[in-house]
Parts: structure tokens; C-alpha cells; sequence
């Protein structure tokens, strides 16, 4: 045994003696975070890249796309963010314009990496005010998507490569066979509200949104003018469908030539090829047409370096390694995205992929829009702009004239720097008043317990208070911490101009006053979305309630049979997520191939273009609503309904009532107490109006369905005005609040509590 020691103890010194390492070697670790496919698929590279850099341990998450935005604003606002992270190309400019963001200017100057190895466009989204940013990873580009059969049919070889071109080819596409009005196949699908579908028409024609320096709007230029006027043709003419809106199947309209043109991106070249494959050979891609240029918008993902990185010098050199032409490569067959680095497309592996060739080809003339943290906000302005202009809410140019305005005013809203003094003066102010009203609370219930109770010996209540409150502390402080806090919080957010450069950086939060209350009672927008929401409490909350009541009755007789199979089914809906009904119910509510249009043909009525038509959309979310929630309902009618003592009935029935009577005199009566309680309950929920517009119709169209929480959401969520936000919050409050009084006021003499 001893002999064995030895020999191994002279082993391991030989072994250290040989090894040029230390033996406690220090490990870096990499912390990386990456969105979607890319996160789930990018392992390989960082297993190559531990190889290269012994010693490097990387540290991979990989984070949904829908979640990824809010979770780097909690990471920035907790001071818990990656060494380097994947972020969208018009996402650089917000987190830069909270200064979490490293420079990298200085590490290009050491680096191989140079400004001419990438494309232009996207190279220049990474800078803002001088200082470089970013530095593109992927990117992609919209082309046109084209049947090459049926444009033959119409006389078209080639796609077309200019506007005329275009409009011309639309026009012979677009048909009408059976002559019973409507059309069988149109020229192509364009979206009713996309800024970067009609941002490419404007730069073709030599337009752009903003000026150079990007504080100016350029959208009434008449360049921006002629190409919303050229865009809104194809749906004025019949050339492209507006019930796109209400979400038809792209894939099924491509195969069937209902839609034989479509402009996206790389990511549609797969799914057309797995969704529809007995097309292959039929369809091809071509780079946009051109008016002046043939330009197109270039998206795609960035690589950057938050500030409090440990490691900046390694993290630079994992942007290196992944923007190596040969990891480039390596990259897009993994995962299908484009090369940033125009010597990767220069790569043989590219030279037998025809359609992805196009793609770049299409990249050399692309452009981006400003790098500035307003963008998203004023893309929405956009988009809002194009559906006014697509349903002919106005002229072009009276449209446009609104969104200019829009964006000028999102440009130099501006509030003054206020001194730390001043607000924490405010905030001592609101704190004290708070603590005012809680000792006034408590000192008037102390006192109508004095008065109630005569004398009584106040230490002694103390101490039972101390006890009393000892127990429920746990649950106390979860509601302090979780509840009452932020509550408080919003309350005071609610009177400033917190947006998003006041995440990390306090100084900027200025305290505006009631001027977020004034700018929403002026907001004809935010007046619309309460309007659609009391609509949809009154109306939907009355057929809800109604048809909750009509149905317990129903299955409260005898006279149904199947009782039980009846009220699970009426009860699924309730249970069942919201995506999986908004997916049958866009497919019931499709204008083209939806059940309810194909029943609605049956009896001789025509279909309606029901999420697409300002009409009929907020009545079609009313339905689904309904649908989806009178089940809850009705299972508590049914309870208060069998509380109803039999006897009541049978003497009614002996006394010659029928059944009419026997409900208004016996049934409502003894059920009010059901009935109120469920009239507050469906208010409360509707007025929550969210889901249903969020997924079926975003608001749209014009607006017609745009509800208060959703309006709310956008503000907070999307545009991070957190202050806007807050003081819709507390308006939906108030209005709650006094609609549940009111409720209370005419139901106190007719319920029981």
C-alpha cells in the first residue's frame, strides 16, 4: 500500500510538472443571453468558442421572444444583466438611452472587425450620436414572395421590378370568376398596419420618415405622400384584401391563388416549403420593386455589452468569433439566419441557394430606421396612420398631416430637470399624507369602539392589538410588499414623466402635476377606448348576464335531459385558455373560408368581414366574450336557484301563476342577492376588457376595439411612458369604483348582505 502511495504521489508531481497551466486555474465565465431559436441553438458555437479560449466558461441562456424585452428592462432595473446579450436592431437606441450600454468605438480600433465587412444599413442602426453600440450578428431583409406559374398565366415571366410593373400584374390577378361580386384571387397581401411594409414603398421613392438628425417628421413630404397614395391603391382597386386584418391562413391563400404575391422575410422561405411543398418549383422570391430604388427594410439581431460587465475584454472577443465569416456560415446552417458579414455570403456554400441569393442581393440596398429611442412610439403612430389612410378615414394628406403632428410632438416632448430637493419635498408630502390618514383611521375606530363599549382599558386593547397583529404579520407584509406598495407607487408615477430613461436613472423623473390626467381627457384616442369599454360592460355585460340566467333556468327544470353533460359543456369555455379560443374563433370569423360567413350564405345573408370592419368588430369580440364567460356565470345562478325553497313554486301554481309570473314574482326576487353579486363581478371583469382585442384585433380597425387596459398596456409595456400608464390605471379606477358604488346605491334596499 505504501509502495502504491508513493508511486502515485511521484506520478502527480511529474503530471504538475508537466502541466504549463496553474493548478488552481481561475475560469472566466461568459454570461450570454440570447432570444428565441437563436438561444436554444447556439450551444455548438459556444463549445468551439471554450475550445479556442481554455480556461472561458460560457454561460448560455436562452429567452423567449415575447418575454425577452421585460425581462432586460428587470434585468437593467436590478443591475443583473448579461455580459453580452442578443438585442433587435431597433432596440439598441432604448437600452442605450439608459445608459447601460458599453461603447465599443475603442474596441473596433484594435479589432480585425471594420465597418466596410458589414452592410451599411445595418451597421449604421448600432450608432447613435457618434459612439457605436452594437454590432450586427444576423439580419434579415423582406423580398417578394411570387407564384412563378400563375403569373405566367397572366403573361408575367418575371417577377415585376418596378411599380408599374407591379400594379399592372396585381390588376390581371385579381379576379372575380363566379360574377357574384367578390374576389376569387387577388393581386397581393399587404398589411393594413406595418411601418416597415410602408416605410419600403417611402424609401423606393426616395422619401423618408424623419429628417437626417432625426428630430423633424418628413412624413408630409410629398415623396411619403405619393407612396402612401401608391400603397392605398391596391386596396381602393380590390388588389390586395382588407379582411387580412381578421388573419387568413398565408399559406393555404398561397396555394390556392387566393393570394399569389406576399412580401416577408428569409424565415417564410422554409415554412412555405414545409406548409405547402407540392408548390416547389412553382414560386420563387425576388428582390422589391423599385420606383426610384428598390430599397427594403433590413432588420435582424445585434450583439452588445452591458456597462457592468466583468469581462469586456472577452466578451469583445466573442462578437469577434461569431462574426468570422466561417462561424457565419457555420451559423445560418444551424439556424437559417442571414449573414451580417457581406464575405460570408461570398462563401460556395451560398452559391447553389438560389432563393436565399436574392436575399443578398436585396441587402445591398436596404435601409433602417433612426436610431432613437422614440421610434416605437412613433411606429405606432405609423401604423395608425396607414390603417386612417387604408379605410379612407381622410385624404392622404390629411392623414399624414395628423401623424406629422404626432411625431413632432413625441420629438420635443420634453419636461424640465427638477432638483432632488423639490421631489423628495413632493414625495415626503405624499407620504406624510398617507400616514395622516391611516392614524385618523385608526384613532376614529378607536373612538367608535369607546363609544360603543363605554370605558374600557386601552393598554390592555393594545397589547391584544400587538397580539392580534403578531399573527397576521406574514400575511400583512405580503400585501404591504406586493399590493399596497406598488400601488402607492403607480399613484405617485402617475403624477411624473417616468419613461424609459428613468429606469436606471432617477434624475430624470420630473414631477408633472395633473398634466397626464389633462393630456388623457384630450386624447380622442383615450376617449375612444373608454367609450368601447363601457360598451362592452353594458352590452356584453347584459347579454352575459342574461343568457348565464336563461340557461340555469334551463337546466334547473326537469324537463331537460342530460343535465350534467350540459353544464361541463357550457362550463369548457371557462376553463379553456384565451389563445386556444382566439385561434378557433379567427378561424369561425375569417371573411373567406369561416364557418359563420358559410352559414350566413346558406340562409341568403351576406358575410361580413367581422375583426376587419369598424362596424361589426366590437360586436364579434362581444360574442366570444360571451361565449367564452356565461358559464361561470350560470354554475352560480344554478346554486342560487337551488336554494329556492320548491314549496314557493307549487303554491304559486295552485294559485294559477304561470310560468312567467312564477320568474318576475318568485325567481328574480329571491335571487337579487346572485343577481348583484354577479352584475359586480361581470362589470369589474369587462371592464378589464384586454385579452379579446390583444390577440384578435389589436385595437384595430381605427380604433373600434381599442379598450382601456389595452390602451394601458401599450403605453406602459411598449412605449414605457410608466407616468401615462399609471394615470390610465387610476382613471379605470375610478371609474370601477364609482360604477360598483352606484350598483351598491340602487341594490342596498332590495339585497341582504
Amino acid at each position: 500500500m505504501r509502495r502504491f502511495s508513493l508511486l502515485f504521489f511521484f506520478f502527480f508531481l511529474l503530471t504538475w510538472i508537466g502541466d504549463t497551466r496553474p493548478l488552481f486555474a481561475k475560469v472566466e465565465e461568459l454570461e450570454v443571453w440570447a432570444m428565441g431559436e437563436e438561444g436554444q441553438k447556439i450551444g455548438p458555437l459556444a463549445k468551439v468558442f471554450e475550445e479556442k479560449y481554455p480556461g472561458v466558461k460560457m454561460i448560455v441562456q436562452a429567452i423567449p421572444w415575447g418575454a425577452a424585452h421585460e425581462k432586460l428592462i428587470t434585468a437593467v432595473a436590478g443591475e443583473s444583466t448579461p455580459d453580452v446579450c442578443q438585442l433587435g436592431s431597433t432596440w439598441v437606441s432604448e437600452f442605450e438611452a439608459m445608459k447601460v450600454l458599453l461603447p465599443l468605438d475603442s474596441f473596433l480600433e484594435k479589432s480585425s472587425l471594420k465597418a466596410d465587412q458589414f452592410f451599411e444599413s445595418a451597421w449604421k442602426v448600432n450608432f447613435i450620436q457618434s459612439n457605436l453600440y452594437g454590432i450586427p450578428w444576423y439580419v434579415d431583409t423582406r423580398v417578394l414572395f411570387y407564384r412563378k406559374d400563375l403569373l405566367a398565366k397572366v403573361g408575367f415571366n418575371h417577377a415585376p421590378t418596378t411599380w408599374d410593373e407591379l400594379l399592372e400584374v396585381c390588376r390581371k390577378l385579381a379576379k372575380d370568376i363566379d360574377g357574384d361580386g367578390k374576389k376569387d384571387s387577388y393581386g397581393i397581401s399587404l398589411p393594413l398596419r406595418d411601418w416597415q411594409q410602408i416605410s419600403a414603398f417611402v424609401w423606393q421613392n426616395g422619401g423618408k420618415i424623419l429628417s437626417e438628425d432625426g428630430t423633424t417628421s418628413q412624413v408630409n413630404d410629398p415623396r411619403v405622400i405619393e407612396a402612401f397614395q401608391f400603397y392605398q391603391r391596391f386596396f381602393e382597386e380590390g388588389l390586395a384584401p382588407r379582411e387580412l386584418a381578421a388573419g387568413t391562413d398565408i399559406f393555404n391563400a398561397f396555394d390556392k391563388g387566393f393570394l399569389p404575391m406576399f412580401i416577408s422575410g428569409p424565415w417564410m422561405l422554409r415554412q412555405v416549403h414545409d406548409q405547402v411543398p407540392h408548390l416547389d418549383g412553382k414560386w420563387a422570391v425576388a428582390t422589391l420593386p423599385r420606383k426610384e430604388r428598390m430599397t427594403s427594410f433590413v432588420g435582424g439581431s445585434s450583439l452588445v455589452i452591458f456597462k457592468n460587465t466583468r469581462h469586456p475584454e472577452l466578451a469583445w472577443k466573442w462578437i469577434e468569433f461569431l462574426n468570422q465569416p466561417e462561424i457565419q456560415v457555420k451559423w445560418y446552417q444551424i439556424t437559417e439566419d442571414l449573414p451580417s458579414t457581406q464575405a460570408a455570403w461570398r462563401d460556395p456554400y451560398f452559391k447553389d441557394l438560389e432563393m436565399v441569393r436574392v436575399f443578398g442581393e436585396q441587402l445591398k440596398d436596404t435601409e433602417s430606421p433612426p436610431s432613437i429611442p422614440e421610434w416605437e412610439e412613433i411606429a405606432g403612430v405609423i401604423d395608425h396612420g396607414m390603417e386612417q389612410v387604408i379605410f379612407g378615414a381622410g385624404t392622404v394628406k390629411e392623414c399624414l398631416e395628423k401623424v406629422s403632428n404626432q411625431i413632432n410632438k413625441i420629438l420635443t416632448h420634453q419636461h424640465p430637470i427638477q432638483s432632488p430637493l423639490f421631489k423628495g419635498t413632493i414625495i415626503g408630502l405624499f407620504i406624510g399624507l398617507v400616514g395622516f390618514f391611516l392614524v385618523l383611521y385608526f384613532v376614529s375606530s378607536k373612538q367608535k369602539s369607546s363609544h360603543d363599549l363605554g370605558a374600557i382599558d386601552f393598554s390592555g386593547r393594545l397589547k391584544r392589538y400587538v397580539k392580534s397583529y403578531a399573527f397576521i404579520l406574514p400575511s400583512l407584509t405580503i400585501f404591504i410588499v406586493f399590493l399596497f406598495a406598488p400601488a402607492g407607487m403607480s399613484f405617485l408615477m402617475s403624477f411624473t414623466n417616468w419613461d424609459i430613461r428613468s429606469i436606471v436613472n432617477l434624475h430624470q423623473v420630473s414631477f408633472v402635476g395633473l398634466d397626464n390626467f389633462k393630456n388623457l381627457l384630450m386624447n380622442k384616442i383615450f376617449l375612444h377606448a373608454l367609450w368601447n369599454t363601457f360598451v362592452f360592460v353594458l352590452v356584453g355585460g347584459a347579454l352575459t348576464t342574461g343568457t348565464a340566467l336563461f340557461l340555469a333556468i334551463l337546466l334547473n327544470s326537469a324537463v331537460v335531459r342530460f343535465r350534467t353533460f350540459f353544464r361541463v359543456g357550457f362550463f369548457t369555455p371557462v376553463v379553456t385558455t384565451m389563445v386556444a379560443v382566439a385561434v378557433v374563433w379567427r378561424w369561425l370569423y375569417n371573411a373567406r373560408f369561416g364557418l359563420i360567413n358559410w352559414f350566413l350564405g346558406l340562409i341568403g345573408i351576406e358575410g361580413k368581414n367581422w375583426l376587419g370592419d369598424v362596424t361589426w368588430a366590437m360586436p364579434a369580440l362581444i360574442l366570444m366574450a360571451l361565449w367564452k364567460n356565461f358559464g361561470y356565470y350560470m354554475v352560480i345562478f344554478l346554486a342560487g336557484l337551488q336554494g329556492i325553497p320548491p314549496h314557493l313554486y307549487e303554491a304559486s301554481n295552485i294559485d294559477g301563476a304561470n310560468r312567467i309570473q312564477a320568474f318576475f314574482y318568485i325567481t328574480i326576487p329571491l335571487l337579487k342577492p346572485t343577481l348583484f353579486f354577479i352584475s359586480i363581478m361581470v362589470s369589474i371583469g369587462y371592464f378589464q376588457f384586454f385579452a379579446e382585442p390583444y390577440i384578435m384585433t389589436d385595437g384595430g380597425p381605427l380604433d373600434s376595439t381599442t379598450s382601456v387596459v389595452l390602451m394601458m398596456y401599450k403605453e406602459g409595456f411598449k412605449y414605457f411612458h410608466m407616468g401615462y400608464a399609471s394615470a390610465i390605471a387610476y382613471i379605470l379606477f375610478i371609474v370601477i369604483a364609482a360604477f360598483s358604488w352606484i350598483q351598491f346605491r340602487l341594490n342596498r334596499q332590495n339585497v341582504e348582505y
